[in-house]
């Protein structure tokens, strides 16, 4: 039988891999707090992207690989939140599903992360170095500031990667530093600057999907972390007006604290770049990302 927030019982979907399980914890914790004396049960999913992890992400077939049976489990009521790493998820929900809150934003950088020694930062990087992602914007934009190192693709979770960086697949890792910290990893890592080599919109973020009509349920966990939520609607709205997602080389990030945006997109050979940095001047989160989208495809090329 289907759960409903109104019953004392709220059934968290998601994947199933290390970092989304800490994840998950961090979700419960929240709603413990906000919705205290609710029972709390955990649905595991594995997803496409699990499934396909010999695949480079260009290769998959559809955005939402890592959320959308996540997400099915929500919508077809055996689930009542779906939890996910906010890039993760389409701008474009299914019919039914909305994205209803997410817990203060974590680190949002790139990093590198090295074998045995903390990497050189990402314009220095030695010629013949051997660089491993599966992300066309981090292989963009290692290319751009560092044109003599090579890319190889890595693909697995966060701990499956360095371990093949252990192994000797590559030289350096690019990882998310918000999942290298969750996870606890001792390695060294280097932060690449968001204001030079700005994030996938949204990384950093654990957010939840519910169903529509269970949106405001779920508005006192919203609330909690207003911040947080301004920089998502403004970084949805420019990934949307982008028509970007995981295959592109872009990035955006909002700051709330500024407030500000940054955004930059990377020819996918890392030949060329363009940047910008726009202040809100009193413009709302949704109506700057649309403002950031269209003033960087006005931005013109910049060869490294």
């Amino acid at each position: 039988m289907p759960t409903t927030p109104a019953s004392r019982t709220l059934t968290l979907a998601a994947r199933g891999s290390p970092l989304s399980r800490i994840q998950s914890g961090l979700a419960k914790e929240a709603l413990l707090h906000h919705f205290p004396g609710r029972e709390l049960k955990e649905l595991w999913i594995t997803t496409t992207g699990d499934r396909s992890r010999k695949q480079s992400f260009e290769d998959l077939p559809t955005p939402g690989v890592f959320e959308k049976e996540v997400d099915e489990a929500v919508l077809d009521g055996r689930a009542d939140l779906g939890v996910h790493s906010l890039k993760d998820i389409p701008t474009d929900l299914p019919k039914g599903l909305a994205l209803v809150a997410a817990l203060d934003r974590g680190p949002s950088a790139d990093v590198l992360v090295g074998r045995e020694k903390t990497p050189p930062p990402i314009g220095r990087l030695p010629d013949g170095l051997i660089v491993g992602t599966s992300s066309a914007r981090r292989r963009a934009m290692v290319l751009y500031h560092s044109p003599g190192v090579t890319t190889v693709p890595v693909r697995g979770n966060v701990g499956t990667r360095v371990r093949k960086l252990g192994e000797g697949e590559c030289d350096v890792l690019v990882l998310a530093e918000a999942g290298v910290t969750r996870l606890g990893l001792n390695v060294p890592v280097r932060r690449i600057p968001v204001t030079l080599c700005p994030p996938a919109p949204g990384q950093g973020v654990v957010a939840f999907v519910a169903r529509t009509k269970d949106r405001e349920t779920f508005s006192k966990l919203r609330d909690a972390a207003p911040h947080t939520w301004w920089e998502l609607l403004a970084e949805r709205a420019f990934l949307q007006t982008m028509g970007g997602g995981c295959s592109r080389p872009l990035g955006g990030q909002a700051h709330r604290a500024t407030p500000s945006f940054t955004a930059a997109e990377w020819e996918e050979k890392g030949t060329a770049r363009r940047r910008v940095t726009i202040p809100s001047e009193g413009r709302g989160p949704e109506e700057l990302g649309v403002y950031a989208a269209k003033r960087l495809q006005e931005e013109p090329w910049e060869e490294r």
